[in-house]
């Protein structure tokens, strides 16, 4: 079972979703400064709420007691980027280039990693002249195994860093961090601009529901989590 946020996000004050790295310094002997990845970069979400509505207040401490600590895992995003910031209320009336409605969709994507590291996400099928702005999301879902198809229970994301403008055709060649980790992300993975989240699992340690005071309003409460990344 994966959960997802509740329906309400009424209640957010803060949200942190950013790039949870492990790395080590690696300093040579002449005084050259290195580094060495340990791991695949996650994504980590840290969401504070404070004072949401009576109803919110409950659904929020009813999301939370579902988790059941680190049992159980659920959907979550940037709420502050669902969409692509130019489109920020969704792609109606957005045709792709080669013709049809636009859906959020990519037809197909390709990711290659240049000399310098950097990770270059392709995608075909967009509407002519579409833009991204650094700060966007590529949302990639895919079929896991055993799971009905259609379900798309895995899934992940990777953030622009640097804008980006499909040609006429339809493509666009966007720069992201982090590069995808492809010996786990299926080629035939399905690359989108709607809603693009992760799968993630709740730290308790560092999460706390707070009390309820006044007419049922949630003082305050702090969920923490960190993806959960399978083929």
């Amino acid at each position: 079972m994966i959960l997802t946020l509740p329906e309400t996000l009424s209640g957010i004050a803060e949200v942190s979703f950013e790039i949870e790295r492990i790395d080590y310094g690696a300093p040579q002997a002449g005084g050259k400064q290195g580094g060495v990845q340990a791991g695949f970069p996650l994504w980590r979400a840290v969401m504070q709420i404070e004072r949401s509505d009576p109803t919110s207040a409950d659904l929020w401490r009813a999301f939370a007691a579902r988790l059941r600590g680190r049992i159980r895992r659920f959907y979550c995003w940037d709420t502050t980027r669902p969409f692509p910031l130019d489109y920020r209320f969704g792609f109606a009336g957005l045709t792709r280039a080669a013709g049809g409605a636009f859906d959020g969709s990519a037809t197909s994507w390709s990711q290659a990693i240049d000399s310098d590291g950097e990770a270059a996400v392709t995608l075909n099928g967009l509407p002519a002249g579409m833009t991204l702005q650094a700060g966007d999301y590529i949302g990639l879902k895919w079929d896991a195994s055993g799971a009905s198809a259609g379900s798309y229970e895995r899934r992940t994301l990777a953030r622009a860093v640097l804008p980006a403008t499909a040609n006429g055709s339809g493509v666009a060649v966007i720069t992201v961090e982090p590069p995808l980790n492809t010996a786990l992300v299926p080629s035939g993975a399905v690359a989108h601009l709607d809603n693009p989240r992760c799968v993630m699992q709740l730290i308790p340690e560092r999460s706390d529901v707070g009390p309820i005071v006044g007419p049922g309003l949630l003082s305050g409460a702090k969920l923490e989590a960190i993806q959960d990344l399978r083929p």
